[in-house]
This record gives C-alpha cells, structure tokens and sequence, in this order.
C-alpha cells in the first residue's frame, strides 16, 4: 500500500517520543511526503520548547489544528482570571503541567499554540478527498471525547456525508482507532485517530501514530518504542507530579 501521509496527535511535550516517530516514519514509510496533526504538542510532558521547534522545523507537517492543552498553555499570562477559570477544567496533575509550560514558554512559543485554529477542512487535490482535522469533535473542537466504537464515533459518518467529507483526522483521547464505511453514493469514508505519540492511553506504552493511504481510503496505526526511562528523569527533573512519570511506563 502507498501510504503517503502520517498522522501524529497528542504529542504533550515529549519530544523524546515524537523524534522515534518521526525516525520510524522515514525509515519504515520512505514515501510519506505529508504530515498531519490533530494538536495537544504543549500538556504533561518536560520538553515543550523541543517540541514546539520539531514541530516548526517539520518541512512534511502540512495542517496542525490546535488541542485543549494547547489552548491552556498558549493562553497562559494573557488573562490570568480566565486563565484560571480555564485550567480548572483540568484535572490537577494537567494543571501544574499546563502552569510550568506556561512560565517557561516565551510569547512567540505561546502564541504559536494560541493561535492554531481549532479545525481545519482541505480538498487533498491529487486524490480529490476532502479532509477534515479536529483535536476532539465537530461540535467541540477542542473538548470532546470520541471513543472508538461509540454512538458518537458512528454518528460522524452521516456529518462527513453532509459535508462531503471523505476522512476525519481527530485525537484527544490517546486512543488509537480506524473506521470506514461506504456511503449510499458509493464514498469510501473513513475516521482515524492516530493514537498518542507522548502519552498513549490504551494499555499499550509505545508511542503511537497512523499512516494513511489516500489512494485506497485505509490506514494503519503503528507503534514505536522509545526511551521511557529518559522521559520520566525528565519529567521528575523538572519538578512534575510522579504521576505523569508512571503512567507513561503503563500506557495509561
């Protein structure tokens, strides 16, 4: 199959995790030419400026649209008022996590999360299908949890039908997912979410992705591993809850 476009989400400032994947991707999919991500590269992890320049420096990443971490920690020292009322929407590891990312970041680092847009819908030109991106759900960009096999991920088929969507890139939930279904026109469409690269949430440790094949509308989640022990030292290092250490090494 020619997969040639891949899908990374919900990065959270694990920069160690994002450089396996993108290695594993250029090593195992030669001909990937796009990237694509659903956001959430700020939250949890120890290394958001690395992240955020991997991500900037990507010449493949095409569309990034912005995650509710995102929103947190590039809104950080704009509103201090809202901004707390905000992050309490957070449970309280997320929030010391958003708070120490939000005093380290410089303002350009911030804006640059601030201002990604929450959704993103392109016509994918040389296969005439048009994609959509969003971090949690149509009707809440940012917010939304669509778990896999749920009436709310099987109700986003009749949405992409109406609107002429012929795939759904989301993320947020750190678990990964691929679903399809022809439309009554013959459409082939599918959902993908590639999974977590900095914080998988499926029992599974391993940074996880998806690569695409636009030609045949299917795609394939992959795993990769990465240096775990060094994430933790990191995370303990700057002073962030034990717990954002240890759910890494259980996949949760």
């Amino acid at each position: 199959m020619p997969f040639t476009l891949a899908i990374i989400s919900d990065i959270h400032a694990n920069v160690i995790a994002l450089d396996a994947v993108l290695v594993d991707i250029k090593e195992q999919f030669p001909e990937v030419n796009e990237l694509i991500c659903p956001g959430d590269i700020a939250g949890y992890g120890p290394n958001p400026l690395e992240t955020i320049g991997r991500i900037l420096d990507e010449k493949m990443l095409t569309v990034v649209t912005k995650g509710n971490h995102d929103h947190a920690v590039g809104g950080g020292g704009r509103d201090l008022a809202n901004f707390d009322t905000y992050i309490d929407k957070f449970n309280h590891f997320a929030q010391q996590a958003i708070r120490w990312q939000a005093t380290i970041l410089n303002p350009e680092e911030k804006n640059f999360l601030y201002q990604l847009p929450n959704s993103r819908t392109c016509m994918h030109k040389p296969f005439n299908i048009q994609i959509a991106v969003i971090h949690g759900s149509p009707e809440y960009p940012l917010n939304e949890y669509i778990l896999p096999n749920t009436p709310q991920q099987k109700d986003l088929f009749p949405f992409m039908e109406l609107f002429e969507l012929g795939i759904l890139f989301l993320g947020h939930t750190h678990i990964p997912f691929v679903d399809t279904m022809t439309s009554e026109s013959g459409q082939e469409l599918l959902i993908c979410n590639p999974g977590s690269v900095g914080q998988p949430r499926d029992n599974e440790p391993r940074a996880s992705y998806a690569v695409v094949d636009l030609e045949n509308i299917s795609a394939k989640i992959c795993r990769v591993d990465y240096d775990i022990d060094e994430v933790q030292k990191r995370i303990l290092d700057a002073g962030l809850p034990e717990y954002l250490a240890e759910r890494l090494q259980k996949g949760k």
